[in-house]
Formats: structure tokens, sequence, C-alpha cells
């Protein structure tokens, strides 16, 4: 099975099934033939398998082999068919039946299901426990296998918890290790499938790109199943974000169709994902049936306050938002960023009647998340909630400055759509403070984003901005303004000029500043050519 060649390895365990003349023969054919079956999705020989096994294992004595046979069928029930409190009872029957017995790769099994099953009911403390015991013991034993998928468990649960920086080194070191075939074909999913996933949680689409290929490349070649699929959603969506979104559809819907027939309970992910797309694509009837076929998950919810804010309902996107954030734990982080981004987005489109502090605390905490995380998609995610809490709250700090570090972290990120949407927020507050030149600039840079992307109802969005940005006359100059920048012209100094209208240098100097910001121009020069076509002189 090493070379994922399951569908041969179950043939021939089969056969040494039928052919068993004895308890011992009997369990490990079982054996083989529900680990073979595992990686063919074939959820009823899994448990079937195992189960024969278990019996035989305790009808000679094996107490070791049975204890492993347990430790599969409480995993089977919890991943297959998520049924925590059956693989419970296997995992403590697991215990019970290693009780007395020397340490050995059975109980470290045991150990690494256990903190699978932690992580999953959203005990992150006990999850990355477990691991780190899997990793010990792995050592003690020899065990690359259990190590490299101890390292990982341990890796995804810190991410899980905004350890961002820890969990990516040691998924890093997990996957390379088991990638270069230190371990065997089984045990690669898990750190492969979970760096992944950590990617996508903690928005680090340079990662996933890096990764990405040689996790692919394997779990094709290995005929991986159901994991696969599961590997395809996490790859699918980090392409969605990359502005990829032809291949996104193509991983996305491949991992929707085998993973709906096959793991219903595991399609929710790439369903809301493809969701995501639909809305982005400006196809909103079929991005709607897909986020409810999500269900309750987060982006599924999400996905419809997105819905309603992009129809202009910013009170309705709240509605969804503010719920969804109370549900998710503090210590639930990378969860909170997306819904923390959201809310912020559809209380400033709301108005005073969101409330301020609302809209503050949100984005202390987007930027608390993003010292934390530390990946430029989160630090752009908080510097666009500040710069947007500015505009709520009328501060006194111009958000242009924090728009524009917005929307160059996220095309340093890679996310192209995201900073063309912050592009779009920072033409809007040009626009607002009479920088009708500056804010088509923006505008249109959006807008040609957009159409490249696939995203009409966005482009319309842009288009409609710039049309107003063109209708808006230049700004004009004070008579004072006027008079400083004619002498400008004629190259005098600030100190020349103070002399001339008995004004300090200072004064001279806040003037021209004024008169930069007001034309939008970056120098003394550019300042006077502008004004000269504009007939300001």
């Amino acid at each position: 099975m090493s070379q994922g060649a399951w569908r041969r390895a179950r043939r021939e365990f089969a056969g040494a099934l039928e052919a068993a003349v004895g308890e011992r023969e009997r369990a490990q054919a079982a054996e083989g033939v529900a680990a073979a079956a595992w990686w063919l999705d074939d959820d009823a020989e899994v448990a079937e398998g195992y189960e024969q096994a278990y019996r035989s294992y305790r009808a000679v004595g094996d107490v070791r082999g049975a204890a492993r046979s347990a430790a599969w069928l409480g995993n089977g029930a919890l991943q297959l068919q998520g049924r925590h409190a059956v693989a419970q009872g296997w995992f403590r029957h697991g215990r019970r039946l290693l009780q007395g017995v020397p340490p050995g790769k059975e109980g470290a099994l045991l150990t690494l299901f256990e903190g699978v099953a932690a992580r999953l009911r959203g005990d992150g403390e006990t999850a990355i426990k477990r691991a780190e015991e899997v990793v010990a013991a792995a050592r003690g034993l020899g065990s690359s296998d259990l190590a490299v998928q101890g390292m990982a468990l341990s890796g995804v649960a810190r991410v899980d918890r905004g350890e961002v920086g820890e969990g990516m080194r040691l998924l890093d070191e997990a996957a390379g290790a088991a990638l270069a075939g230190e371990t065997e074909a089984g045990s690669v999913w898990m750190p492969g499938c979970y760096l992944l996933q950590s990617c996508v949680q903690a928005r680090d689409w340079g990662r996933a790109e890096e990764w990405s290929g040689r996790v692919m490349a394997f779990c094709r070649r290995m005929d991986l199943g159901a994991p696969f699929a599961l590997c395809r959603t996490h790859y699918g969506t980090a392409l969605l974000w990359r502005g990829r979104w032809a291949e996104a559809e193509a991983e996305l819907t491949g991992a929707v169709h085998a993973l709906s027939g096959l793991r219903p309970q595991h399609a929710a992910e790439a369903v809301a994902q493809l969701g995501e797309l639909r809305r982005r694509q400006g196809r909103r009837e079929e991005a709607a049936e897909l986020f409810g076929r999500a269900g309750a998950t987060p982006d599924g919810r999400l996905g419809l306050a997105e819905l309603r804010l992009d129809a202009g309902d910013p009170a309705g996107a709240l509605d969804l938002a503010v719920p969804l954030l109370g549900a998710l734990p503090p210590d639930a982080s990378l969860e909170r960023c997306r819904a923390l981004e959201l809310l912020v987005r559809a209380a400033t489109a709301l108005g005073p009647a969101a409330g301020a502090g609302r809209v503050r605390e949100a984005a202390r905490e987007l930027s608390g998340l993003a010292g934390t995380v530390g990946t430029d998609a989160v630090r752009a995610a908080a510097a666009w909630a500040n710069a947007l809490a500015a505009l709520h709250t009328t501060a006194a700090e111009d958000p242009a400055r924090g728009l524009q570090d917005a929307a160059a972290l996220f095309e340093r990120a890679g996310d192209a759509y995201n900073a063309a949407r912050a592009r779009l927020d920072l033409a809007a507050a040009l626009l607002a403070r009479d920088r009708p030149r500056a804010a088509a600039g923006e505008a249109a840079t959006a807008r040609e984003t957009f159409v490249r992307l696939g995203a009409p109802a966005d482009a319309r969005r842009a288009a409609r901005l710039l049309a107003r940005a063109h209708r808006r006359p230049e700004p004009g100059l004070t008579a004072r303004q006027r008079e400083i920048l004619a002498l400008v012209a004629l190259g005098l100094t600030n100190r020349d000029i103070a002399a001339r209208l008995a004004l300090s240098e200072h004064t001279v100097k806040r003037h021209l500043a004024n008169i930069l910001s007001r034309l939008d121009e970056p120098t003394r020069k550019a300042a006077v050519a502008h004004a000269s076509r504009a007939g300001l002189l």
C-alpha cells in the first residue's frame, strides 16, 4: 500500500481473509482490508474490517492489536461519521486494553486520535498537549510516521488559536519530512492537508502557493480519496483569494461533487467557498443557494451577510454578523477575523445608527489579531477596518493613508480582489475630501482589477464612482494660496515669500502643504504646473 495501490491491496487482503485458517491470520487480513478501504472511502468496509480485526485479536489475546483496531474504529466514527460519543467510547476502551502494557505505537496512535477529537470539539489546549505527547512518544519509539502527524496536529491546533508563527513552523517541518518520503503514504495526508488548511485560515497565500503544488501532486499520485477532496477545498480557496478564479472553480466544483456524495458532513466548506466565488462573479442567486446549502457554518453565514451588504442592506448584514461573532469564542481568533472585518464594513455603511463604539472595538480587535497573526492579508484587513472606523467616527486623522496601506498590503499578499475593494473605499474618501483627480485614479485602478478578475457588479460600482469623480470640478485656491503659488512659480524660496508677504516661514510652509494637498500634487513644481493648466494662476 506504500505506493497507493489501494484497490489491489484490498483484493489481496480480502483473498487472505477468505483463506485464513486461524484468528491471527484473520485479524491481520481484516485489518489490511480496513486500512485499504479507508483510502477508498468505503466506510462500511472500514468499520466491518476493523471490527473483525478487533474480535480476532481479542480471541488470540493480542491486546495491542485489539487496541489498535479500537483506535481506528474510534477515528472512523469521528472523521467519517461525525459520531463523537462513539469515538470516545472506542478510545476509552483502547486505553483500558493497554493498561499495564509497556508503551508502544498503539498508545501513541490513541493519543493522536484523541488530540484530533479534542481539536474538532474546539479544545485546542488539549489537542496541543496530546500532539506533544505523541511527538515525545514517537521519538522514543523511532516512529517517523507518528512524529510528523503529531507535529502536524500541534501546528494546526496552534494556528487555530492564532499562534501562527509557531504553528506554521511545525507544519512546514512535518510536511517537508512527510513529502520527502520519511513516512508511509498514509501518514502524509495529515501534514499536507493541515498545512493547506492553516494557510487558508491565516490567509498566508504565499506559503499556500509554495506548498500546494507538492501536496496536490502527492494526493493525486497516491489516489487519497476524500482527503484529496478536502485538500482540493483548501487549495481552491487559496486560488480564489489569489485571484485565479478559473482554477479555483475547477478545484472547488470537483471538491463539492466528491464530498457531497462521500462525505456530506465535510462538503459544507467547499460549498461555501464556491458560493463566495459566485458572489464575486455577480451570480447572486447561485451564491445564495450555495450559502444556504452550507448551513450554519461560519463561512455560509458570512456569505449571506456579504450578499446583503452587496445589495445595499447593511442592517441585514449586521443582523447576521453580530450573532455569529458572539457565538465564536475569543480564542477562535482566525475565525473571528472575517466576521470582524464584515462587521466594520457593514456598520460604517449603515452610518451613526450602528454605533461608533462597536466599530472602534471591532477595529481594535482586528489590530490585535494582525499583530498576533502577522500575515500581510490580516494586517491589510486591520488597516482597512481602522481607516473605515476613522471615517465612521469623523476622527481627525485622514483615513486615506490607512486605506492606501490596506490596498498595498492586500496586493503584497496576492489578494487583488480585496485590494481593489480597499481602493474603491479610498476613492470615496478622496472624493469626500474634494480630491476628485486622485479619487478617479483609484476608482479606475479598482475597476480595471474587477474587470480582469471577472467581478462585474464590483466593476459597475467602481465605474459609478469614477463617473462621479469626473463630474466633480477641480478644487479652487484661496486668494492667499494663489498669491503664494504665483511667487513659487517665480522661483522664490519660502524665506523670500515670507519676507515679501510679511508672513512667518512656518505660515508659508503650512499654506504650501495645503496647496499640495488640495491640488493632489507631490511637489511645488507639479503644483505650479497643475495650477497653470487649470487657470488658477
